[in-house]
């Protein structure tokens, strides 16, 4: 089945899909409808556009100054990103491509896209070639059959179905405007109309409960509805069988028990509705103080769309926050924090969860050429690219060889994500591989474990001699049983304790094999007791 299909209208709808939950199902407005407009969108098949989505997370005054280390440093990168995509070509038969960037925090990483119905091609600021990603199985392509365009024709008509129900159910929002007005997109001066939507705090709650109601209100369309689906999985049942669906709904009714079963369905979703209904009724009634909280006026959706006189939407700017106030502990959480602290004042508690305080995204884009001709790049087969298949299967410094070191990537990769980073903790008392300290006080490691734990090999030679290659440090260490002497790159240095077997398994001493290999050693206590812990980031 074609992989591509569909989905490239999806990620175009991310864009829009939350001021589209909320308009649509209006009356129209201002001669719009917006039902219309929805199932236009739904039906585009290729456009070219820019699109942009921004991400932030609300720190509480302070809180930055309070984090340190590591944390601070993924803190910081994660709470402010911004995805930018340029001159992006969407076809739902050819695939898709486009240039891009990047933003976390302060690293720009620039990448362009190429992705088709059989290969992705990422081509990735920094890294050395590009990382493809096959879609397919090369040797099924063949395979391919009319049962997978009938699946698809009964994924589309139950998609239909169900968001016809749906889309025709939503309330209208409580503050929404239709304006004629004019927009440039892409060089071209358009007339059209300007869609204005917004909820917010505890409009939301109010606007959902209204949605649940008009859900259970409507008892003969949702019949309807599983009607639809039920036929249209009949339709296809011979070849469901052979497809996880078959398990998703299960054995299928005989033909005089449909009816029965579409009743008892239809119950049991309203009155799964009923009690969502209630649930949040009760919540309300002894959560008043968290709801509050989270419901102010610095929780909304919002956006502005732009849609031409075809009703397809030109441009979207949809944002949307959640801002979580201050607001007083439990008394069981207080309680709790008068246990933990014996200064504890319940009159000055103050609910903290986090050292974020809210969370904020914004997406835009401009569209043209919509259901025109497009021509998106195409993955190459013609040059050396890196398997990303290959990719998940390195060690973390093989990873990082792929990118050159001056790169954003690399230091991304490197100093914040820290992938090359390895670490072997060896407890005497837990480990199944645990160290020995001898009489002399010199503990000695499992050579085999702690080697392959860092991704080096381990060769048995002739002569008693063991081989340890490791690809991080291109160090050759080369061993004989029962020698404290070791050649490691063709140099020999003593070593403080021989290799030697115990219960027939080979040890070295761990400090100077951590020294061989780039670790840092140390003794920890973890646990109750103390661990043997070589870590090192090559």
């Amino acid at each position: 089945m074609k992989s591509w299909k569909r989905s490239t209208k999806t990620f175009g709808l991310l864009a829009i899909a939350l001021v589209m939950i909320i308009v649509a199902g209006c009356q129209a407005l201002n001669g719009l409808d917006f039902n219309a407009m929805f199932k236009q969108s739904l039906n585009t098949t290729s456009y070219e556009s820019n699109e942009t989505v921004e991400f932030k997370l609300l720190l509480n005054d302070g809180a930055e100054e309070e984090l340190e280390g590591e944390e601070a440093e993924i803190i910081k990168l994660i709470s402010n990103m911004k995805l930018q995509l340029t001159d992006m070509k969407s076809d739902e038969e050819k695939g898709m491509s486009a240039k891009g960037s990047l933003d976390l925090g302060t690293k720009h990483i620039p990448f362009e896209l190429r992705i088709n119905n059989e290969a992705a091609e990422f081509d990735l600021d920094g890294a050395k070639k590009p990382i493809y990603l096959q879609l397919t199985d090369p040797d099924a392509k063949a395979a391919a059959s009319a049962d997978d365009e009938a699946l698809m024709a009964v994924g589309k008509q139950m998609i239909d179905t169900v968001s016809g129900f749906a889309i025709d159910n939503l309330p209208n929002p409580t503050n929404l405007s239709v304006k004629p007005g004019q927009e440039t997109v892409h060089g071209d001066t358009l007339t059209g109309m300007n869609v204005h939507a917004e909820l917010k705090g505890h409009e939301l709650l109010d606007w959902l409960k209204s949605y649940i109601d008009a859900l259970i209100g409507d008892k003969e369309g949702l019949k309807s509805v599983l009607t639809a689906l039920m036929d249209a999985v009949k339709s296809q049942q011979g070849v469901l069988e052979e497809t996880p669906v078959d398990s998703l709904f299960g054995s299928l009714p005989e033909e005089d028990e449909t009816a029965a079963a579409i009743d008892k369905a239809t119950g049991q979703i309203i009155d799964a509705l009923t009690e969502l209904k209630d649930q949040i009724a009760q919540s309300e009634k002894e959560n008043a103080e968290e709801l509050d909280a989270v419901l102010n006026d610095g929780t909304y959706v919002k956006g502005d769309l732009f849609v031409d006189t075809k009703l397809d939407i030109r441009k979207a700017a949809i944002e949307a926050a959640i801002a979580i106030q201050d607001a007083p502990l439990s008394d069981e959480a207080a309680a709790a924090a008068a246990d933990e602290d014996e200064d504890f004042q319940f009159e000055d508690s103050l609910m903290t969860v986090s050292p974020f305080k809210g969370i904020w995204m914004k997406v835009t884009t401009d569209r043209w050429n919509v259901n025109g001709d497009v021509q998106p790049l195409q993955p190459s087969a013609d040059k050396p690219v890196l398997n990303a298949e290959s990719l998940m299967n390195m060690e973390g410094y093989e990873v990082l060889q792929q990118f050159d070191k001056g790169s954003v990537v690399y230091d991304l990769l490197r100093n914040q994500a820290h992938i090359s980073r390895q670490t072997l903790m060896l407890s005497p008392e837990y480990s199944r591989y645990a160290p020995i300290v001898t009489p002399s006080g010199i503990a000695i490691i499992p050579l085999r474990y702690a080697a392959e734990t860092f991704g080096a090999t381990v060769t048995e030679e002739k002569g008693g001699m063991i081989r340890v290659l490791d690809g991080a440090t291109n160090a050759n260490i080369l061993l004989k049983k029962g020698s404290s002497n070791a050649i490691i790159n063709g140099k020999t240095v003593k070593w403080s304790f021989p290799m030697t077997v115990v219960n027939n398994m080979t040890y070295v001493p761990a400090r100077d094999f951590a020294k061989a290999l780039g670790a840092q050693i140390s003794w920890e206590k973890t646990y109750g007791s103390k661990t043997l812990i070589l870590v090192r980031e090559p």
